[in-house]
């Protein structure tokens, strides 16, 4: 049987920590909390301010959730967000909205934010807007 030297133990040891320090370092952030502002991308338009006082507003959005259609960066919404015990999601209520100067019947999304991303789509999947956090 062949001893391995010490140096070559090392090495052994310094592939696998390195192995596990990238495994661990791409992964998403988890955050805890939907507050900041989040700005769309991917060739979209628009910001999404998530506030503390349990308010939100998004302003110039070129995606308009609450009908599943794209804005001319004219679609704007002011409401309130809740979370929820056992329920990742940040719950979105759109009370007041308008796209350009038509006004927009109100309405709620539940989404994901804990990777860092908000994506609103609609309901086949083919409409959607992608907003990342840019600040906590």
């Amino acid at each position: 049987m062949m001893c391995e030297s010490p140096r070559v133990r090392r090495a052994r040891v310094g592939v696998v920590l390195a192995a596990v320090l990238v495994l661990t370092g791409c992964s998403s952030p988890q955050l805890s909390s939907p507050v900041g502002e989040w700005v769309a991308v991917d060739g979209d338009h628009g910001t999404l301010s998530i506030r503390a006082d349990g308010t939100f507003s998004m302003t110039d959005s070129s995606y308009n959730p609450l009908q599943y259609r794209e804005a001319d960066n004219d679609f704007d919404a002011t409401g309130t967000w809740l979370m929820t015990p056992n329920n990742p999601d940040v719950k979105l209520n759109f009370k007041m909205a308008t796209q350009g100067a038509m006004s927009v019947s109100p309405g709620g999304f539940d989404v994901s934010f804990n990777s860092g991303v908000i994506r609103l789509h609609d309901p086949d999947d083919v409409l959607d807007i992608e907003f990342r956090l840019t600040s906590d």
